[in-house]
């Protein structure tokens, strides 16, 4: 009789963990994901990243992600601003593969920066960071390169010093072909932020509305430039002068993530 009742317990306590893990996955971000692991803990979940590079993860305490039975590999959330020195040094490197999987060979082709949409159940939670099995992934199409991330990172670093004119000379060669969203996000805003700190307001409408476009969710300081721009363009004017100049022998750390450094072609956007 104790078995009897033991057994449905036992069953009670398994079954919602495997119905959320073979059932619908639970759409997300990475983000979203290492920012509250618990709540994700035993959860299909989908998402989507920017792949980094293989790796090699020595187990702290007892898991089954063993070097000898899963294939590491380390990425970016999509939405992070990788062209932003922050962003591109915060790596995550508990993503798991089956060295029996069917796709490992895909794996181990994949590119750097390469946008790949993944299917997976986070098994473990250490010291709040969350281990990841991978179940399935598959390209998601698009992916940046050291062009188009120096663009944008010297673009940026430009407006910091209110150099507008060439902050515009930078980020107008940002966006090109496969070019992900997000980037194009970041490089129509900052044109747009640009244009409107010269008085081509006008030009910085257009630009702000791309943005807008690309935006998923609210952005109410995206709002608020674009309110500007079309009704007090004046004040949104920069009439000061820094004399300031952007120190070209800092080398972005994302060039050694690439063997070739050779700059990629990218294309000028015109609007």
């Amino acid at each position: 009789m104790k078995t009897a009742l033991f057994v449905p317990f036992l069953l009670a306590a398994v079954l919602p963990a495997q119905d959320r893990e073979f059932g619908v996955p639970v759409t997300t971000t990475l983000t979203e994901i290492r920012a509250e692991p618990e709540a994700y803990k035993n959860v299909k979940v989908k998402f989507t990243i920017q792949f980094a590079s293989l790796g090699k993860i020595s187990n702290p305490f007892f898991t089954k992600f063993t070097p000898t039975d899963y294939a590491n590999f380390y990425a970016w959330a999509e939405e992070q601003p990788i062209w932003q020195q922050g962003a591109y040094e915060d790596l995550f490197g508990m993503l798991f593969l089956s060295k029996t999987h069917d796709k490992l060979e895909m794996l181990y082709q994949l590119k750097v920066y390469e946008r790949v949409n993944v299917t997976g159940v986070i098994r473990n939670t250490f010291q709040n960071t969350p281990w990841i099995e991978v179940l399935d992934f598959e390209s998601a199409g698009g992916r940046l390169d050291t062009a188009v991330l120096a663009h944008l990172y010297r673009g940026e670093k430009l407006m910091e010093q209110r150099l507008w004119q060439r902050a515009i000379a930078e980020l107008t060669l940002a966006p090109g072909s496969g070019v992900p969203e997000q980037a194009q996000r970041a490089a129509h805003r900052n044109l747009g932020i640009c244009l409107l700190r010269i008085g081509e307001s006008q030009k910085a409408i257009s630009y702000l509305q791309a943005a807008a476009n690309l935006t998923k969710g609210v952005d109410r300081e995206l709002e608020e430039l674009l309110a500007t721009a079309k009704s007090q363009p004046d004040q949104a004017i920069d009439r000061t002068v820094d004399s300031g100049s952007l120190r070209d022998s800092e080398r972005p750390m994302w060039e050694a993530f690439e063997g070739d450094k050779t700059a990629a072609r990218t294309s000028k956007l015109t609007r």
